[in-house]
């Protein structure tokens, strides 16, 4: 008797092939306004206002500390800095004296994952990942 490996390709094929997030990309302001699914309703522009993106990165009055074992950051209470180690090399040799942006924005099922642009004192530039689902870290 043959057995037909069809069924269980199409089954496979369903289940492994989920798209990744898109990367929404425009204005800031536009960025700015996309909102998160789910019943937690919050926008890329809240994500970044929770970020305090200024205390880490420009007048340095928050530390930014990576995460040991994750390469993640704290910051504020609501949003989580996905390339953490990368950002606090980033400014321990370039500095920051601008930060641009939302530049993009993935929407997750329950999360928001917004990019900011970092610039350095010498021009260099930093995309940073910042990731919230609204909640208060370690409770999402």
């Amino acid at each position: 008797m043959r057995i037909s490996h069809f069924p269980l390709l199409a089954v496979l094929m369903l289940v492994g092939c989920k798209p990744e997030a898109v990367t929404l990309r425009g204005t800031p302001a536009e960025l700015s306004a996309v909102h998160s699914s789910g019943n937690r309703g919050f926008s890329a522009g809240d994500v970044v206002t929770w970020a305090q993106l200024d205390d880490h990165f420009r007048d340095r009055t928050a530390k930014l500390e990576a995460g040991q074992a994750d390469g993640k950051a704290l910051l504020g209470r609501l949003v989580m800095l996905e390339n953490g180690t990368e950002a606090d090399q980033f400014l321990k040799a370039h500095g920051c004296v601008k930060i641009s942006g939302p530049t993009g924005v993935r929407k997750l099922p329950t999360a928001l994952e917004v990019e900011v642009e970092i610039t350095g004192k010498d021009g260099k530039k930093l995309i940073l990942i910042l990731k919230s689902d609204g909640t208060p870290a370690g409770e999402g």
